[in-house]
């Protein structure tokens, strides 16, 4: 079955990350369009909530939604394959898995099926850019690993090892599967809810999550230990004028910002000692 949900462009970050959280699988998100974001999402159809839960679910979110419900004879395999294309982030290419490898890069394959992140989005290409520019000096955290496709990048360049910890279990199976398929070592995949948890002692830190996340990222690791181990952090999941903030709330790590990237309104931003 396919559920095609249109809402306002002002709220397709929103509804996507609801759409997600309601149904358990990734979305299609097509361009804006008279300031209409139109999102297709294919699901079995025992598994299908409807039209109606859909739309209910959005509303209570407080994302005005028309929600159409219909069955779908195989476009979801054109439609995943048409959209999942390689993406090229420095020596990084991460591509679904019916794409070949290619020479002279450090592939990253990641299965599209559920949407941690694959690549497609302007934070992880931006922070796939600069984590490889972090000097590769000994473990990594992975704060919200989503899919694993940061935690896979670094130990393509030579980082490592890696602790790759979320809250969501299905995302850490997600990157547990991406870190089997992709046959790299040195990754511990783990679930862990940041601002509760013991966080390892890592030199380096990814962290692609929202500003709220980070501040209680940043607070944690600041109360784990004197000084804190962190020496390298990069920063993602920010909209342009949340960077100045995610900055100011590492600042008491003894981190300060080196070089910030910006791609469709979103950033990620580069710290270190």
């Amino acid at each position: 079955m396919r559920l095609t949900a249109r809402v306002a462009a002002g709220d397709a970050d929103v509804a996507v990350a609801e759409c997600h959280a309601f149904t358990g699988v990734g979305c299609r998100e097509g361009e804006s369009v008279d300031g209409v974001v139109t999102l297709d999402i294919w699901l079995p159809a025992a598994a299908c909530p409807g039209a109606p839960a859909l739309r209910d679910h959005l509303a209570s979110a407080g994302v005005p939604a028309r929600v159409d419900e219909a069955e779908d004879g195989g476009e979801w395999r054109s439609a995943l394959r048409n959209f999942h294309r390689p993406v090229v982030a420095g020596r990084v290419r991460v591509r679904p898995p019916w794409v070949a490898p290619a020479a002279g890069r450090h592939d990253v394959v990641i299965d599209p099926g559920m949407a941690f992140g694959t690549g497609q989005h302007p934070t992880t290409r931006t922070a796939l850019e600069l984590l490889q520019r972090v000097p590769a000096t000994g473990a990594v955290l992975d704060a919200g690993c989503g899919s694993g496709v940061l935690a896979i990048a670094a130990r393509r360049v030579g980082m490592g090892p890696v602790i790759a910890i979320d809250n969501d279990p299905d995302a850490v199976s997600a990157t547990a599967r991406a870190v089997r398929a992709n046959m790299v070592d040195r990754i511990d995949v783990r679930r862990a809810v940041i601002g509760e948890d013991p966080l390892p002692d890592a030199p380096i830190l990814l962290a692609n999550i929202t500003l709220e996340v980070l501040r209680i990222l940043a607070m944690a690791l600041a109360a784990a230990g004197a000084p804190p181990a962190v020496r390298h952090a990069v920063l993602s999941g920010l909209r342009d004028h949340e960077v100045d903030d995610a900055v100011a709330a590492f600042a008491p790590l003894g981190l300060g910002e080196r070089e910030r990237m910006a791609e469709d309104g979103w950033a990620s931003v580069r710290l270190s000692e």
